[in-house]
């Protein structure tokens, strides 16, 4: 038995990827987006031990339920490193959807590292300390999150090298702002936000180009950024970065994802009048998943009756 617990969630379901097929229904939403497929995928955090076969696996998956829409909700690499972009820029040319393909960034993706320092701040992060190190620190240390973002982290630029290999299409990078996408004989948006952590999720900005006679999807890596859009549009939120706990089990969830709202670290939500679902995601800089397997959503547009 305790070689299973330790073998499980360390080889086997990190491999693994189940898909959630949801279909919402929205009110207002137009004939000609009725039945829109929309795949999301989030915080692949590509590194030399993510294997081709698990690659392969992913562009499989997605390709064969031929979404209309792809949405990646942040986190491509680990720590702002692109350690292997040929690999990165192969995987992203392997998407394809008839409406596009669109992506934000994460806390990861940006040119540092930015995670919450022992004082509960979001911070520049130490690469020097080791994953192993910091996650049993995690585990017997307790953190009350403050919600401050330290003032050096507000000087971080973006991953420029990250941004260019995203200019090679198929990804569109929506950096807080807008595209109102022509489907058929009407509109979608597609509205995607900043990173929260390093004080980047801007709605005022992002929405700016927001067409409210139309329908439309939110890309927003973190969920704590949910109660800045309170007084913005938009019919469903699409958030990533919890890994849906990754260790999913009573109590140790909240030591690893540390969260402002620790109640929206997976699965479908109603927040106001808007729908959110979080992700939990593909990968992770630990390869370990204890009942949280990597997850494809395929969400399906719904007319309301």
């Amino acid at each position: 038995m305790a070689s299973i617990i330790g073998i499980w969630p360390r080889f086997i379901e990190p491999k693994m990827i189940s898909t959630t097929h949801l279909t919402l229904p929205l009110p207002r939403l137009p004939k000609g987006l009725d039945g829109l497929k929309i795949l999301q995928f989030s915080d692949l955090h590509l590194h030399r031990r993510v294997s081709e076969s698990f690659l392969n696996k992913l562009v499989k998956k997605v390709r064969k339920l031929s979404p209309d829409i792809i949405c990646f909700t942040g986190d491509f690499l680990c720590y702002g490193l692109l350690d292997d972009s040929q690999r990165l820029q192969r995987l992203l040319r392997a998407f394809a959807a008839p409406y596009g393909c669109y992506a934000i960034l994460g806390n990861h993706d940006y040119q540092n590292y930015v995670s919450i320092n022992d004082n509960g701040d979001y911070d520049l992060m130490d690469l020097n300390v080791s994953t192993r190190r910091k996650g049993w620190k995690r585990l017997f240390n307790s953190i009350s999150l403050t919600g401050k973002i330290n003032p050096r982290v507000h000087d971080i630029p973006l991953n420029q090298q990250l941004v260019d290999l995203l200019k090679e299409r198929p990804f569109e990078l929506l950096h807080n702002e807008t595209r109102c996408i022509a489907i058929k004989d009407c509109h979608l948006n597609i509205c995607g936000l900043g990173e929260y952590m390093l004080g980047r999720c801007n709605p005022k900005e992002a929405f700016r180009e927001y067409n409210t006679s139309y329908p439309g999807i939110i890309l927003a890596h973190n969920p704590d950024s949910l109660p800045s859009l309170k007084e913005y549009p938009g019919d469903v939120v699409l958030c990533g970065h919890t890994h849906g706990g990754q260790v999913n089990l009573p109590g140790l969830y909240k030591k690893f994802m540390l969260s402002e709202n620790q109640e929206l670290h997976r699965g479908l939500h109603k927040i106001h009048d808007k729908w959110v679902y979080v992700n939990r995601g593909m990968g992770g800089v630990m390869q370990f998943r204890w009942f949280s397997m990597p997850e494809l959503l395929l969400l399906t547009l719904k007319r309301q009756s």
